[in-house]
């Protein structure tokens, strides 16, 4: 849910309620709740919720997870609202107090321009993928972990 959802295709997962019937008010409220409590866990002001919160939905601790660029918290709790696909695939992992998040990217951007933090992921990505080499080596840009590189000899 950001400024360039109308071109990454985000919206894409709307439109199937929409063509099965929903009231596109009822959408749009749904998204607007979607993003109150998305607002909700980009929070460091909440620690530790009831376990059975935790259990079931995404918190802030396990956000945090999500936003740290430590090697352990790299593509970990990506639910929206809810923790459970990451319990159930594995990709869940509970916040070390020990080792905090350390919140970032893999490549910095140097960069205030609005327009480059917006869009300098999609550039890099599409600069790789334009690279030589077969249709799916550049399409495994789409969805291997940050820090993989392919090999283009």
């Amino acid at each position: 849910q950001n400024a360039t959802n109308i071109f990454n295709g985000m919206w894409v997962f709307y439109l199937p309620l929409a063509l099965i019937g929903f009231n596109p008010v009822w959408i749009g409220v749904a998204y607007a709740l979607s993003l109150v409590y998305q607002f909700f866990i980009h929070t460091t002001l909440v620690g530790k919720l009831p376990g059975w919160v935790e259990m079931v939905f995404n918190t802030p601790s396990h956000h945090r997870v999500h936003h740290g660029r430590n090697p352990g918290y790299i593509d970990r709790n990506c639910g929206g609202m809810l923790i459970i696909r990451d319990r159930l695939f594995g990709t869940f992992i509970a916040e070390d107090e020990q080792a905090p998040p350390e919140y970032g990217i893999m490549r910095p951007v140097h960069s205030n321009n609005l327009l480059i933090l917006w869009t300098h992921e999609y550039l890099d990505l599409f600069r790789a993928m334009a690279r030589p080499g077969n249709l799916l080596a550049r399409l495994k840009h789409l969805w291997k972990p940050p820090e993989w590189n392919r090999d283009t000899k």
